[in-house]
């Protein structure tokens, strides 16, 4: 591992960590959930955030040919995230919104921030990464297609992120009287954008997952691309009841039955990768560290 990689894997696990701290915070303090200002918005972009950055720093360690300027992408890539959240805690612990906020002229330029450094510095990031994924992975094919559908999902959030602003500055009402991702009647823009903001992790979780099992790859490349369908179809769901102006558990026949085939895809996909673990390369898995030290002390003695 480079020590830029490590660096920023240290910074994701910071962003972890003050997610974890904001929902102890709301433990004690309490409140509601929902709305624009709650303790979910620090302690949810904290956590996506720290995720999603963890999870392009250890991509990019698999990207070939390597690329170029990995110091200055993930450099960019990891100061946007920061900000992001940074702003948004502050917000957050000053009582006020953080999105859509033209109250003061400070919140104006906290506003502006927010939406100049997602489209400025974390969006070019990861078209960058996703484009060079496509290219070339040092990688399984079962876990490179987990990657690539991963990034793809990605981008997709990347969009609904600008689709939900957009839809804000259309309703045009001040962000404390009113949810400004609400969609028509109850289509909730908040839902496609979480879904599809976590591909990245299930996805590659499930293809690492199975690389544990007896499994051999072509079966394995099978069941994450049945895995990926079954994500796939949750993001249709929730696209459909946003666009629609539905809640989203107020499921149409259609949006229901894929929400059901997606359900049992991902479901099959999981199952089959637990009922095949194979207990040698769990047990090897667990205890490598281990079997290095007593190697060590052996050389030395």
């Amino acid at each position: 591992m480079r020590p830029h990689q490590r660096f920023w894997y240290g910074v994701a696990a910071l962003l972890l960590a003050g997610s974890a701290f904001h929902l102890a915070v709301y433990a004690v303090d309490g409140g509601g959930w929902a709305g624009p200002v709650s303790w979910r918005k620090p302690i949810l972009f904290g956590f996506s955030f720290g995720l999603t950055l963890a999870c392009l720093v250890w991509v990019t360690g698999r990207l070939r040919p390597p690329l170029a300027r990995p110091r200055l992408l993930l450099g960019a890539l990891g100061t946007a995230c920061v900000v992001e959240v940074a702003l948004i805690d502050l917000q957050r612990w000053r009582g006020v919104p953080s999105h859509l906020n033209f109250g003061t002229p400070f919140d104006t330029a906290v506003s502006a921030v927010l939406a100049v450094t997602a489209f400025a510095g974390l969006i070019p990031p990861i078209v960058v990464i996703a484009v060079r994924a496509f290219r070339g992975l040092d990688a399984s094919p079962s876990m490179s297609l987990a990657i690539r559908a991963g990034l793809a999902v990605l981008l997709l959030s990347q969009v609904a992120g600008g689709a939900l602003i957009a839809n804000g500055r259309i309703i045009g009402l001040p962000p404390d009287r009113t949810d400004l991702s609400i969609l028509g009647a109850a289509g909730q823009l908040k839902v496609p954008h979480a879904v599809t903001l976590h591909a990245l992790q299930v996805l590659p979780a499930l293809a690492a997952l199975l690389t544990l099992t007896s499994w051999g790859e072509r079966a394995r490349t099978r069941l994450v691309a049945l895995a990926v369908a079954g994500y796939g179809g949750l993001v249709v769901v929730s696209v459909l009841q946003a666009v629609q102006g539905l809640a989203p558990a107020d499921l149409t026949p259609l949006s229901g039955a894929v929400l059901l085939a997606a359900v049992a895809a991902l479901g099959v996909a999981a199952a089959a990768a637990l009922v095949r673990l194979d207990a040698h390369r769990v047990r090897a898995l667990v205890r490598p560290s281990a079997g290095t030290l007593v190697g060590r002390n052996a050389r030395n003695a």
